[in-house]
C-alpha cells in the first residue's frame, strides 16, 4: 500500500477508500461508508460533497437509519466515468481493433470492431477518435495487445507495427484520456478470474493453431508479471526444438499434444493453480480427460487443478480490460 506522507496524499487515500467502498456497496449513507472505511462521518461527508460537486456521485434516496432518522444515501453517477476497452488482434483472418464502452455499472454503451490493413498507433488513435465522437464522459481507456509491455514499451508483439513503441503515451497525448496498455494473456486470465468468483489462482495457457504459445497467470488474486513483464511468454520455454520451429509444432494436435502436456505439468508444478484454462485454436482438439490422466500419472497425487477447455475467451478479455479500467477510475 502506498505510504501517505502528506495531507494531499492522505486526502487522496481517503477519497480512494470512499470510492471503492461506494462502488462495492452500490448505494450507501455516510454512516455506512464510515463503517466500511474506518473514516469518520465528518471526513466521509467532506469527500462526498467534493465528489457530488465533480459529478462523480449523486444523491440516491433518503433511507431510514438504524436510529430511526432518515439519512441520505449516495451512489455512483454511472454516466460520469465511462470506460473504453479495446484490444488489437491479428490472426489468419486479418487485423482487428475490437472495442466496448461501458459505464461504471457495467452497462454496455457501444460495442464493435474495426478491420484494418495495419494497426499502427496512428490507425488505432484514429479509430479511438471515431468512438469518442459518439460517446462522451470516457474517464479511462485500456487496450490489450499481443505482446510484452515493459516499462510502457511494447517490447515484442505479433502486430509488427506496434513493436518498440509506447502506445499508452501516444494515445494519451492524442486524446487526453488516461490510458493503460496490457498484455492480452494477462488480461484474459484476470477476466476469467473476475468471472469465476474471483478465483485467486488461475493459469491460462494459449495454444493458437500454427503459432507460438503464450500464457497468463493469476497468483493470489493478482496478475503475475515478473520483473520485466516476461512472465507468460511461453515461446521462450526450453522446448526440445528451436523457437523458429514452434509454428510448425503447434500446427498439428498429434505433434502438439506432448508439448501441451509438458506446459500443463510445468504450470502445475511452478504455480499450483486451482484452475488451468486452455484456449486458442488448438483448444477444440485438446481432451480435458487426457490432460488430467497425464497429470495423475506424472504427479501421482489426488489433488490436481481443474482443467477448463475454452476456445473463445473474448468475453473474458473484455472483463479483464474492464476490471483494469475500473481499478484506475477508483484510484483517481
Amino acid at each position: 500500500m502506498k505510504q501517505t506522507n502528506t495531507t494531499a496524499d492522505l486526502k487522496q487515500h481517503n477519497k480512494q477508500a470512499i470510492k471503492k467502498a461506494l462502488f462495492s456497496l452500490g448505494s450507501a449513507t455516510k454512516a455506512e461508508l464510515a463503517q466500511e472505511t474506518g473514516l469518520s462521518v465528518v471526513t466521509c461527508g467532506t469527500i462526498l460533497n467534493e465528489l457530488i460537486a465533480s459529478g462523480e456521485i449523486t444523491e440516491d434516496e433518503q433511507r431510514i437509519s438504524s436510529g430511526g432518522r432518515p439519512a441520505m444515501a449516495y451512489q455512483y453517477n454511472h454516466e460520469k466515468g465511462k470506460t473504453l476497452c479495446l484490444f488489437a488482434h491479428a490472426d489468419h483472418e486479418g487485423k482487428f481493433l475490437r472495442y466496448r464502452v461501458q459505464d461504471t455499472a457495467g452497462n454496455i454503451k457501444q460495442n464493435g470492431a474495426f478491420r484494418e490493413k495495419n494497426l499502427s498507433a496512428e490507425v488505432i488513435i484514429a479509430n479511438i477518435r471515431k468512438i469518442l465522437k459518439k460517446e462522451s464522459g470516457i474517464g479511462v481507456l485500456v487496450i490489450g495487445v499481443q505482446g510484452c509491455v515493459n516499462n510502457g514499451i511494447i517490447e515484442f508483439c505479433d502486430i509488427k507495427e506496434l513493436r518498440g513503441i509506447n502506445l499508452a503515451e501516444r494515445i494519451e497525448e492524442a486524446v487526453k484520456i488516461p490510458t493503460i496498455v496490457e498484455n492480452d494473456m494477462n488480461t484474459i486470465a484476470l477476466g476469467y478470474s473476475k468471472a469465476n468468483s474471483d478465483e485467486k489462482n488461475v493459469a491460462l495457457l494459449f495454444f493458437p493453431k500454427g503459432n507460438t504459445p503464450a500464457g497468463g497467470f493469476i497468483v493470489d488474486g493478482k496478475i503475475l508479471r515478473g520483473t520485466s513483464n516476461l512472465a507468460g511468454e511461453l515461446s521462450y520455454f526450453p522446448f526440445s526444438f528451436d523457437k523458429n520451429s514452434q509454428n510448425a509444432a503447434f500446427s498439428d494436435i498429434e505433434y502438439a499434444s506432448p508439448i501441451v502436456n509438458q506446459l500443463v505439468v510445468a504450470a502445475t508444478v511452478f504455480l499450483d493453480p486451482a484452475q488451468i484454462v486452455i484456449t486458442g485454436g488448438l483448444a477444440n482438439e485438446i481432451s480435458e480427460q487426457a490432460i488430467l490422466q497425464h497429470l495423475r500419472k506424472h504427479l501421482n497425487r489426488m489433488q490436481l487443478p481443474r482443467i477448463i477447455i475454452k476456445p473463445n475467451t473474448e468475453n473474458e478479455y473484455f472483463a479483464g480490460l474492464y476490471s483494469l479500467a475500473m481499478d484506475r477510475l477508483l484510484e483517481s
